[in-house]
Parts: structure tokens; C-alpha cells; sequence
């Protein structure tokens, strides 16, 4: 009776796992638009071709100020060991995974898209075999909590490596808690691709290898034994780590991101702590708490190991730089998935709780199983629309419309603007590289002084420069370049898609001041 309840539960917990899969697929942006994502992508490109730092000649060859960093795309830095390269700011793991999608494509491919859904797939099983550690009440609820989390189906929708890190880090700690003899290789292997995922959250590795090395349940020889196969299966993730940061940044210490005192700072500590616990109420509602409540309904060391994931989680991100932004969330799914689990094993102990009585009452220990396990079902059920309704809010699955604009102005390029045309731009710079194969010039970083002189000498090198701006960028614009013959953007662009993003070709200025009419294409 218990084996095939089991294996019930096992089947509801898989077709969560399985319309995880078909939302995230359903709704996902299907572009390469921000810093991010074309990080991500551009790198498996990179990673797929063999060639991870290509030169480009223009970066050495241009004379105004800081060459390489105006040809440096979004996501990207001027490369520390390569003259004339970039290199990926965002780690490599995303990256490898989908890099072997890849192989033999020849430009774009949607397979790319593919790989974090699958990613959230893993992360909802991972989140049931936590869950099991209390019941199988509590997988199947904590999976279908994090599946319909706002912030998971925010980031499941693109190809950013929230999801993949958060699943990774779940798999460690589910095969962590196991039983198997394999178990502890299982779970440094997981740490290992959650570090190459994630770098930075690599003290919550050492929190599940101090976890296996003084595991209550276990005799000494057997924690050694175990403690050493963890950390020898998640040594390859941190060797990775180091020769892929030395070869890109020229230090095995060193990341893309920049310095470390740059990013943390104990200020940080009260603005992340508000901002984050606000976001959590706002998101989650205020049921989560109940986890805080573990320690003393649910002692023991599975409720101490989820615990301290979480915390370790949190104290990584809180001195880090301060967000606006709601989906900066994100950086705590890791920690969110304990959380939830934490939160579903309290509410099923206090109804194990009250279901004492009612067995007494009813003297039938069966029918006091099927209400709690009713009830558990109904809230759970009940926080999922919850959670849904929030996304939708959040404009959650309207990301492919709000991100197609960069698919647009990249395909645009690609087809309207001669091969030979150089693209000044900022916040697009990665999705018209990616879409339109033209180069780049970043406008935000170029020597204010340099504009005029800047376009003038790209045509002597036998490039027709653009300017490609988002509307809200047009002002920003403005006030870098006052007193710059272009900076003023005073003649009409000659493109116009969607309502969002303009272009505008320089050499129409003087026409239009002369009194010669510009059309605007108006691209949808």
C-alpha cells in the first residue's frame, strides 16, 4: 500500500516536473536581448566553435580613447589576456551546458532555449526528494510551490542561469540527505556543476560537505569515508573554475564581475536585507515565515541542513551590490527552495498534530491521514494561484513580448543595413551582434569628444555607421554628446520598430537641415 502510494506521489511530482518543461517553453522570450543572456549565449557559441577569445581587429586598429572597451558588447569586458578580445563577465557552466547544442550550428539556434526549462524540470524533482525527507506530502507540495514560484517562472522564461544554479544546488542537497553509499559522490558531483554554474555560492558546498562530515545518523568512519568522496567529486567544478577565470581573466581568483570590494560592502547588508524580505512578502505572501518556526517543530538535521543552506544563501548576496529591482530575487532561489520545503513540513507537523486528535475522535487513523493529506493539498493548491496571480502581475509571461524588440532591431539590421554597416549603440549592442552579425560601437563608454571624429574615421576604415537606440536611451544620449554636431539627435531616424527602438543614419542630418525631407521606415 505504501510502495504504490509512493510511486503516486512519484508520478504527480514527475508531471509537475513535466509542465514546468511546457510553461517554460510555452512562454520564453525566445531572445538574446540582455547583458545576460547574451553572455550566456554568445559564450556556448564560443564554447561550441573552439574559438573562445576571437580577436577583433577594429578593437586594436581604431585611434580614439579606450578602443577595445567601446567595441566591448553588453555582458562582456575587454579581455585581460587577449589584446583586441572580449571576455564572458558571467561564469561558464549555463554556458557549457548549452554549448553542446551548439556544435555544428551555424548562427542562431533555438535549442539554446531548451536547456533551462529542463533545468527547472530537474529543479522541481530535486525539490521532491528534499521534500521526502518529511513525507511524500511534503515533496509533492514543495515541488508544486517552487514550480509556480513568480520567481522561478520569471527566470525559467530566459536563458539565465538562476534556475540551473538553484537545481543544481537542490540535486546536491537531495543526494546529500540520501541513504545510498553513492550518495555523498552523487551530491559532490552536483556541487561541482553548481559551483561551475554559480561560483560565488560555493559556501553552501561546504555547508552540505561539513553536513556529511558530522551527519548525526552515521558512524565516523563511514562520515570520513563519505566527506572525502564528497569533496573529491566536487573538486573538479573549483579546478574548472580557476583554469576557465585564469585563461579569461588572467587570475584563477579573478571573475568577470570585477573586484570584490567593488561588489560587497557591509553597507549593503541593511538595503539587501529590507529589499529582499520585502520582496519575499510581496511574492510569496507572508506563509513562508513558517520556516523560520522549523528549529522548533521540526527538530532534527534535515530541518538544520535546509536551514543553513538558506542562510548561507542569503549572507552570500547581502553584502552584494544593492537592486531595485523585484527580480534581483533571483540571486535567492537557491535559499528560496528550503525555504518552501521548511514551510510545508512545519504546516504538515502542526495537522500531524491536530490529526492526533482526530483519530482519537474518529478512531480511524486512515480517514485522519486523508484530511490532512486534503488540506495539505487545498493549501498548497491555494498558495499556487496565489503565486500564479503574482506572476501574471509581474508582467511574467509577457516577457516574449517585452523582449522581442531586440529580436526585431537585430533582424532589421541584419536585413536592411548594409554588411559594412557599424552599429553604435549601448543596451543592444549583444542582441544586434548576435542577430545582425554586425559590429558594435558601445556610445556609453566613447570619450564624449570623440563622437564626430569616431564616425568619421569608421568610414575612412570602410564601415557606414548607425546610430541604434531605445527611446528611453535617447536622452541619455543627448546629454553625453551636448555640443557634439550628432549628440543632438535632431533629424528624423530613419527607422522606427515597434514604438521602441530607433535608428538613425548620421549622413541624413545635413539633408534634412538643408531641407530635403527624411522618411521613417516604420518596422513593426
Amino acid at each position: 500500500m505504501l510502495r504504490s502510494l509512493l510511486i503516486d506521489h512519484r508520478w504527480l511530482a514527475a508531471a509537475i516536473a513535466a509542465a514546468v518543461v511546457v510553461v517554460g517553453l510555452r512562454w520564453s522570450t525566445f531572445a538574446v536581448g540582455g547583458s545576460d543572456s547574451y553572455c550566456y549565449v554568445y559564450q556556448a557559441q564560443r564554447w561550441a566553435g573552439g574559438t573562445l577569445q576571437p580577436v577583433e581587429p577594429l578593437a586594436r586598429q581604431a585611434s580614439w580613447p579606450d578602443a577595445p572597451l567601446t567595441f566591448t558588447p553588453t555582458g562582456h569586458v575587454p579581455s585581460p589576456t587577449v589584446p583586441g578580445a572580449i571576455a564572458p563577465i558571467c561564469p561558464a557552466g549555463l554556458s557549457i551546458a548549452m554549448a553542446p547544442l551548439l556544435v555544428g550550428a551555424s548562427g542562431q539556434s533555438r535549442a539554446v532555449f531548451f536547456v533551462v526549462p529542463v533545468f527547472g524540470a530537474l529543479l522541481v524533482w530535486a525539490t521532491y526528494l528534499i521534500g521526502l525527507r518529511f513525507s511524500a506530502r511534503v515533496g509533492v507540495a514543495s515541488a508544486a510551490l517552487v514550480a509556480c514560484s513568480p520567481i522561478t517562472l520569471f527566470q525559467l522564461m530566459q536563458p539565465m542561469s538562476d534556475v540551473p544554479a538553484a537545481a543544481l544546488w537542490a540535486l546536491a542537497a537531495a543526494c546529500a540527505t540520501a541513504s545510498r553509499r553513492s550518495a555523498p559522490a552523487l551530491a559532490g558531483l552536483a556541487t561541482s556543476a553548481a559551483i561551475l554554474m554559480r561560483p560565488n555560492l560555493v559556501p553552501l558546498g561546504l555547508v552540505l560537505g561539513l553536513f556529511i562530515l558530522v551527519r548525526p545518523d552515521r558512524g565516523w568512519s563511514q562520515r570520513i569515508r563519505d566527506a572525502a568522496m564528497f569533496a573529491g567529486a566536487s573538486a573538479p567544478g573549483c579546478v574548472a573554475v580557476g583554469a576557465i577565470q585564469q585563461m579569461f581573466y588572467g587570475s584563477p581568483l579573478r571573475s568577470g564581475y570585477g573586484s570584490a570590494s567593488a561588489l560587497f560592502s557591509a553597507a549593503n547588508v541593511g538595503p539587501n536585507a529590507m529589499h529582499y524580505f520585502q520582496w519575499m512578502q510581496q511574492t510569496h505572501t507572508p506563509v513562508w515565515l513558517l520556516a523560520c518556526v522549523a528549529p522548533f517543530v521540526l527538530p532534527g538535521w534535515p530541518t538544520a541542513l535546509l536551514l543553513t543552506l538558506a542562510m548561507a544563501t542569503v549572507v552570500s548576496y547581502l553584502p552584494y551590490v544593492v537592486f531595485n529591482d523585484w527580480w534581483y530575487l533571483r540571486f535567492m532561489l537557491p535559499g528560496i527552495v528550503p525555504v518552501l520545503v521548511l514551510t510545508v513540513a512545519v504546516f504538515d507537523r502542526l495537522l500531524t498534530w491536530q490529526g492526533g486528535r482526530v483519530m482519537k475522535a474518529a478512531a480511524s487513523p486512515r480517514l485522519a491521514t486523508g484530511i490532512q493529506a486534503a488540506v495539505v493539498a487545498c493549501l498548497t493548491a491555494a498558495l499556487c494561484v496565489l503565486f500564479v496571480d503574482e506572476a501574471r502581475a509581474r508582467s511574467v509571461f509577457d516577457l516574449r513580448r517585452l523582449e522581442s524588440r531586440y529580436v526585431r532591431a537585430g533582424e532589421y539590421v541584419a536585413g536592411h543595413l548594409p554588411a559594412n554597416a557599424l552599429v553604435v549603440t549601448s543596451w543592444e549592442s549583444g542582441s544586434v551582434r548576435y542577430y545582425s552579425n554586425r559590429k558594435t560601437v558601445a556610445w556609453d563608454v566613447l570619450d564624449p569628444a570623440w563622437l564626430d571624429r569616431m564616425l568619421a574615421e569608421s568610414r575612412a576604415l570602410g564601415y557606414e555607421p548607425y546610430l541604434l537606440l531605445e527611446r528611453w536611451e535617447e536622452p541619455l544620449f543627448r546629454q553625453r554628446f551636448t555640443g557634439t554636431a550628432l549628440g543632438a539627435l535632431d533629424w528624423p531616424p530613419s527607422v522606427e520598430i515597434a514604438g521602441q527602438v530607433r535608428i538613425y543614419r548620421p549622413e541624413d542630418r545635413q539633408r534634412y537641415l538643408s531641407g530635403q525631407d527624411v522618411e521613417t521606415d516604420y518596422a513593426r
